[in-house]
């Protein structure tokens, strides 16, 4: 009785540290909806314009073959953003009536809204 306890502990706090990793591992975008952000991308550029921002990140993982990892579409869907259309390197996220274009491209990757 005593193992199944420690088994289920050891399993709870594997998946308490897991789920913190994907919450502290990323930061809300400062203009994007809030959209979850790599702590490792590094913003480069903001271009605001009439009815669109959009911000241009640095960030070694991503590609435009690949997109980004699973474990970053893990933490997007853990921080409530759900996916929506793709097409090629684009792929839209929404989150209630919210709306987020992620693009990437090969070590850097642009969020608009």
């Amino acid at each position: 009785m005593i193992k199944k306890r420690k088994k289920i502990f050891a399993v709870f706090i594997i998946a308490l540290l897991l789920v913190s990793y994907f919450k502290l591992a990323y930061t809300p975008s400062p203009d994007v909806e809030g959209f979850p952000i790599p702590r490792e991308a590094h913003l480069v550029k903001t271009t605001v314009g009439e009815d669109y921002i959009t911000e241009k990140y640095k960030w070694f993982i991503a590609s435009e073959a690949g997109s980004i990892p699973p474990w970053y579409q893990l933490s997007i869907w853990l921080w409530g953003w759900r996916k929506g259309e793709t097409m090629g390197a684009d792929q839209v996220y929404k989150k209630g009536s919210r709306e987020v274009d992620l693009s990437t491209f090969d070590n850097e990757f642009y969020l608009s809204k």
